[in-house]
């Protein structure tokens, strides 16, 4: 197992203000000493996600998410430890010597790594054949008459699949990736009756690219790394338009924004997201200075998707095909983006334009007026639906509305919709507020968690006492320093929190006063998950003005509570031992001891006079 040595974590540490690093994954909101911003781990209206620049670490007060940059990166990214050092590492240029993680922890690392550059040398691949070969052409033709040229082409890595059966799989292959990774890449499948491990068949062949004749799109994680592709059909008429990447290690589709890597500066300066149905009219928008857009991959939102865009935008603008599908789609994301408290608009499109066509044929100002005219969702569908005069298609109507309605958290929002509605449809409010449902969708965790207690931690929270101990131990170091020295273990024993405790008195890191410390988010980094939750957690609490008189004044009561606690416990034993006529030995000796425990606090020194309440 590889281990990084502490004082490596603690120069990456230094090199990485946490701050800056969550700021590039989405912005913050400076609020007095700390910044805030809305939790990327579980779905909110108001932000609880708080970071602490000073303490270089953050907390979450929502869902009990918290830690130092390592954390944080492990988290947002999916990564393990070592994994996300590295990454820190790389950000600040610092070479990483490793010491020795799990065999499973090794391989899963490996695999990522081996996949990343696979996917980095499909992308390149991809390129070059768009860019050079012959038999790219037509996808070159294709690009040329969207309007697409070179420089286009080469910012956002567009490619070409050549018309193969197993050219990709071939190259890769003399890349030095072997038929596993491949497989495991989902940018080959291995036939049926192949063998898994070698590709091999009877036949003698193996496996076939799952690209082959389209033009390439590669999609990237907000990081910027290629994850996935996808490919647009240049010449069968009876094949997919679009066939994407298969979910793999690296990419889940539901979890992903095409063009977000490039364009989230553009969404929060702007405040609002132009919602894209593909890739070629992302490009054709960015390219045309409309920065601010991101396509889903798919037809419609998920609630991962609508939980990323709202830490960057308040507002969301659909924009997708004028055709049944469009409207479908724009109505299932309607639910994921409204339960994020975004407001919804819903750009219309001319008869036969798409964003693309209509920048080309009009130009970008056209399209940006579009958008700038574009409705709120409800007047877009009551201007489309209530126009039937049949009475049974104004009951459909009315209760679709009223299914959209009950989507509504904002009550002004809820009115001017229910009011628009009756008033369109010539119907008695009450009649319509009987068709309202009561509300079914509701978010959901964005990842798998644990069951939690009231902190948002998945362990048993610590007593009221052990939390104390911990507060104040965390934050003077002069009592850390002594209790190292004292068998403070025999006053606990067991008690829910004590390993806590233990590690804190063992820190050695300066925590007592707010200046940055890097060896303070290396000692986090030590902690298990719910641990260093607990830790951000209490850092975020009101510490007293003096801390370490606080600090030794509690430490002195709890001693002698706990040894006074010991001592009646044993004299009882003791007693019941007496009048049962049962040896003593073992008894008086636990009692000395526990006399000795007193003997060994009393450097604690008791203060001339009590503090004022710093709570």
């Amino acid at each position: 197992m590889s281990r990084i040595p502490e004082e490596t974590l603690e120069q990456i540490a230094a090199a990485n203000d946490i701050v800056e690093v969550i700021g590039s994954y989405f912005p913050l909101k400076r609020v007095g000493s700390v910044w805030r911003a809305l939790c990327p781990f579980h779905s909110e209206k108001t932000p609880s996600f708080h970071v602490n620049q000073a303490r270089q670490s953050y907390h979450c007060f929502g869902c009990g998410a918290g830690g130092s940059v390592f954390r944080f990166i492990m988290a947002y990214e999916n990564l393990d430890f070592v994994s996300a050092v590295k990454r820190l590492a790389e950000r600040a240029g610092i070479p990483l010597v490793e010491e020795a993680v799990t065999a499973e922890e090794d391989a899963r690392l490996r695999m990522r790594k081996r996949l990343l550059s696979l996917h980095k040398e499909a992308a390149d691949w991809f390129h070059r054949n768009l860019l050079r070969i012959t038999a790219a052409a037509h996808a070159r033709d294709y690009l040329k008459g969207r309007g697409f040229n070179k420089d286009i082409a080469v910012r956002w890595t567009l490619g070409y699949a050549p018309d193969s059966w197993d050219a990709f799989g071939h190259f890769a292959q003399e890349r030095g990736f072997t038929i596993q990774e491949i497989v495991a890449s989902g940018l080959v499948s291995i036939r049926e009756d192949a063998n898994p491990q070698t590709g091999a068949r009877r036949d003698h062949s193996q496996f076939y690219d799952r690209f082959r004749d389209r033009l390439m799109f590669p999609i990237r994680n907000d990081y910027g790394e290629v994850i996935a592709f996808s490919g647009r059909v240049l010449g069968q008429a009876d094949a997919a338009k679009y066939v994407n990447s298969p979910e793999t290690m690296l990419f889940t589709k539901g979890n992903v924004l095409f063009g977000l890597h490039a364009s989230k500066r553009d969404l929060i300066n702007a405040k609002t997201a132009i919602v894209c149905e593909g890739q070629i009219d992302l490009i054709s928008a960015f390219e045309a200075g409309v920065k601010n857009v991101v396509a889903p991959q798919g037809t419609a939102f998920t609630e991962k998707q609508a939980s990323m865009l709202r830490r960057f935008v308040e507002e969301v603008v659909l924009c997708f095909d004028a055709d049944a599908a469009g409207e479908k789609a724009a109505e299932r994301s309607l639910a994921p983006l409204l339960d994020q408290g975004l407001l919804v608009r819903v750009a219309t499109m001319p008869p036969g334009e798409d964003p693309d066509s209509l920048i080309r044929g009009r130009g970008p100002a056209a399209f940006r007026e579009i958008i700038d005219r574009s409705p709120n969702f409800f007047d877009y569908q009551v201007a489309r639906l209530a126009s039937d005069a049949d009475t049974r298609a104004r009951q459909v109507f009315a209760r679709k509305m009223a299914g959209f309605i009950v989507l509504i958290e904002d009550p002004v929002q809820r009115e001017d919709a229910i009011a628009k509605t009756v008033s369109r449809l010539g119907i008695l409010r009450s009649d319509f507020e009987r068709m309202l449902p009561r509300k079914t969708y509701s978010s959901v965790p964005l990842a798998p968690q644990e069951p939690v207690g009231e902190t948002g931690l998945a362990f048993e929270p610590p007593t009221h006492t052990m939390r104390m101990l911990c507060l104040l131990t965390l934050r003077s170091v002069s009592l850390r320093r002594r209790l190292r020295q004292q068998p403070w273990r025999a006053l606990l024993g067991d008690q829910a929190g004590a390993d806590l405790l233990e590690r804190l008195i063992a820190c050695n890191v300066d925590t007592d006063d707010n200046s940055a410390d890097p060896g303070f988010a290396a000692f986090l980094a030590t902690l298990d998950q719910s641990q260093e939750a607990y830790v951000t957690r209490l850092l975020s609490e009101k510490f007293p003005d003096d801390v370490n008189t606080t600090a030794e004044v509690f430490w002195r009561d709890f001693v002698e509570q706990q040894i006074s606690k010991k001592l009646r416990q044993t004299d009882f034993k003791i007693t019941a031992a007496v009048a049962e006529g049962l040896p003593l030995d073992h008894l008086q000796l636990q009692r000395k001891e526990t006399l000795d425990l007193k003997n060994l606090f009393t450097d604690i020194p008791r203060p001339s006079g009590p503090p004022d309440d710093p709570f």
